[in-house]
């Protein structure tokens, strides 16, 4: 999968409806084995190569959307995260099209 436009992100997120995080947990929980991620203390802990490589907290999730072999995790602070189910490749853009440093910005 390539990475998508800003213009098609926009797209996508203008379809994720927003969730409480129990809905986030029910639909997430029941793909996690086939998309190698688990959770952990209220958190949705992504692993590659059997090592966590991201930490989201379900509170930080405005909602999800799974289309085909593409998930995507919109977050509250605009970031939208979207992972190919076969490479295992993840993306992030903030939707606004700032600059803003991910670590600074990903959990508010």
């Amino acid at each position: 999968m390539k990475k998508k436009t800003l213009v098609q992100l926009r797209h996508i997120a203008d379809r994720i409806p927003q969730q409480c995080p129990c809905e986030i947990a029910a639909f997430l929980y029941s793909i996690c084995e086939e998309w190698e991620f688990a959770f952990l203390n209220g958190c949705l802990v992504f692993i590659a190569d059997g090592n966590p490589v991201l930490v989201m907290p379900l509170t930080t999730i405005y909602g999800t959307l799974r289309t085909g072999n593409t998930l995507y995790i919109l977050c509250n602070n605009g970031a939208l995260h979207y992972f190919d189910r076969k490479t295992h490749q993840h993306w992030v853009s903030f939707l606004d099209n700032t600059d803003e440093d991910l670590f600074n910005s990903m959990f508010n």
